[in-house]
């Protein structure tokens, strides 16, 4: 764990901040307003003064688990702590006030939607926001999958629909997983066909001080003060015309078995018709941009502004 005090703290949020502004996550990565929303709130001048320091996990560079849910708890307790003690306490009330009624990141949250229905079949696309506690990863997967008969996903109002309770279970096995496994258990629920998993995932941020991938230590000996941020994506899908991996960090699921249990995903794989393709964004301070490029060759897109 890393702790940072005082502007040291304020400065690397502003620093995260600004790297989430350029990266601009899109639709498949975990909400980026709130996302920008929940940072705001760290450090000394993000808690108004009720927090002093930061902590920061060593392996991925993010605030801790315990600093994200901090905020999340913090938010659910607002509007009793200012009925209660607002006007004895006007420091913290300053704190809870901001955040009152602001949209943060779930600690994990289903959303499931209905995109077509025809007699038997139901189209569902389920969304799945996640905090890892594995040094806080931020990761959304998005599943589009279609149910013949069994009813996994039931129909609540509108659009919105309901998942069962065994279903739920799945969801939360392939919470954390890459999206070819999470694509391989979701295809073993009885009438169900999965067309596409998409997991986005925004992190580790890279800089001095943190286990930082091999790959990137050239460029904190060379830069000082470098920082880089790392947003991955994974697809898993019928769509999908060939196995890629565009990400020099990462490597197929199953290209990390052993030589039985990959040809039982390879024989799987078939029979279901995917394929697999990863890629990976850096967003970098500017000073680092060109140094990164170096680094990590040409397949990777590398931005500073």
């Amino acid at each position: 764990m890393i702790r940072l005090a005082g502007a040291a703290a304020d400065g690397y949020v502003a620093v995260l901040r600004q790297l989430l502004a350029v990266a601009r996550p899109g639709v498949h990565y975990p909400d980026a307003r709130r996302l920008d929303a929940h940072l705001s709130f760290l450090g000394p001048a993000g808690s108004r003064g009720v927090h002093e320091a930061l902590e920061l996990d060593a392996a991925t560079g993010l605030p801790t688990l315990g600093e994200l849910l901090r905020v999340r708890a913090d938010r659910d307790l607002a509007d009793g702590f200012l009925r209660e003690h607002g006007d004895r306490l006007p420091a913290k009330a300053a704190y809870y006030r901001a955040l009152a009624g602001v949209e943060v990141l779930p600690t994990s949250a289903v959303l499931v939607r209905l995109r077509r229905r025809e007699r038997q079949r139901a189209r569902f696309e389920v969304v799945h926001d996640r905090i890892e506690a594995d040094g806080a990863r931020l990761v959304r997967t998005t599943v589009q999958l279609e149910q013949r008969g069994v009813k996994h996903v039931g129909l609540e109002r509108g659009d919105l629909s309901a998942p069962t309770e065994t279903f739920r279970r799945v969801v939360e096995r392939w919470a954390g997983v890459d999206a070819e496994l999470a694509f391989l258990l979701l295809a073993e629920l009885p009438g169900v066909r999965v067309d596409e998993v998409v997991r986005g995932e925004i992190g580790p941020l890279s800089f001095a001080g943190v286990d930082a991938p091999p790959l990137l230590a050239p460029v904190f000996a060379r830069i000082p003060g470098a920082f880089v941020l790392h947003l991955a994506l994974e697809r898993a899908g019928v769509e999908v015309a060939e196995d890629r991996c565009r990400d020099p960090f990462a490597r197929l699921y199953r290209d990390a078995l052993g030589p039985e249990a990959r040809a039982q995903v390879d024989a799987r794989r078939l029979a279901l018709g995917y394929h697999v393709a990863k890629e990976r964004r850096l967003v970098c301070t500017p000073s680092a941009e060109e140094a990164v490029r170096e680094a990590v060759g040409r397949a990777v897109v590398v931005r500073s502004r």
